[in-house]
């Protein structure tokens, strides 16, 4: 997917988080393609610095608003500054928090429940579950005072399937629907929707990683798929996440959106 822009301009002036935006081949990239496509003022927040820095280039290449902004959410203090320093550079406003950044947990392994360590399960959650929570703290004050606001948080459908040999990452997943659903009732009155999107094995740098030395993992993730002809791209979840922050989904709220090619029905 390449960052050009598209005819519609539905996000047209709204100003967008995407955390873990970076990447050249990530979910992250193509939901902040998307955005800018659409007109949004993207600020593409990673830990990586360069790879936020080229996401945004590219979306200036095409004619698009964006800026690069680093951060590690499992800070608080860095997820607030770096909040306030895109609400510093875009008028105050901020209309949209897509919480995408996640640690994918450690390249090439899966290991029973038991022989995972503790620092590696706090990690997991850490980043997954407790770096929402503080970007959501960090927006929200934004958001209500303009009475107005998409938070789209990630999850996975290995919250579905109950994937063996990951249940750190797919507890944390778990975690993020709770989250999403308890977030939404709290601010709902303030015109905040909160909505989850859940994508499936998606044929991105991070999935690749992690399944380098399990040759036949994409062909039985397609066969496992009701739409069987091809593997789940980044760039499948950039219209669900633009359904999720436009207008059209205003009056969703609590809802977890499965995007997987039908392997987990629900």
């Amino acid at each position: 997917m390449s960052a050009k822009p598209l005819a519609a301009q539905r996000l047209k002036d709204k100003v967008a988080i995407i955390t873990g935006g970076g990447g050249t081949n990530s979910i992250g990239r193509a939901i902040s393609l998307r955005f800018a496509a659409e007109g949004a003022k993207v600020a593409v927040l990673d830990i990586n610095v360069a790879g936020a820095e080229k996401v945004a280039e590219e979306i200036q290449a095409a004619g698009g608003i964006a800026i690069a902004v680093g951060c590690d959410i499992t800070d608080l203090a860095q997820a607030e500054a770096a909040v306030k320093k895109v609400a510093d550079a875009f008028g105050s406003r901020i209309e949209i928090l897509v919480n995408n950044a996640a640690f994918f947990g450690t390249m090439g392994e899966w290991r029973p429940f038991d022989q995972w360590t503790p620092e590696e399960w706090d990690h997991m959650l850490a980043v997954n579950v407790r770096g929402m929570w503080f970007c959501a703290r960090a927006v929200v004050p934004y958001m209500k005072a303009q009475k107005y606001g998409k938070i789209i948080n990630l999850s996975s459908s290995t919250f579905y399937q109950g994937v063996p040999g990951f249940i750190h990452y797919t507890t944390s997943k778990g975690g993020v629907i709770g989250f999403t659903n308890s977030l939404g009732k709290e601010l709902g009155e303030f015109g905040i929707r909160v909505n989850a999107l859940a994508p499936g094995f998606t044929v991105s740098n991070a999935q690749i990683a992690l399944t380098k030395d399990y040759p036949d993992w994409w062909v039985h993730s397609r066969e496992g798929q009701a739409l069987k002809e091809r593997n789940e791209l980044p760039e499948d979840l950039a219209g669900p996440a633009f359904f999720l922050a436009s207008e059209d989904s205003d009056f969703m709220s609590c809802q977890t959106l499965l995007v997987d090619g039908g392997y987990s029905p629900h």
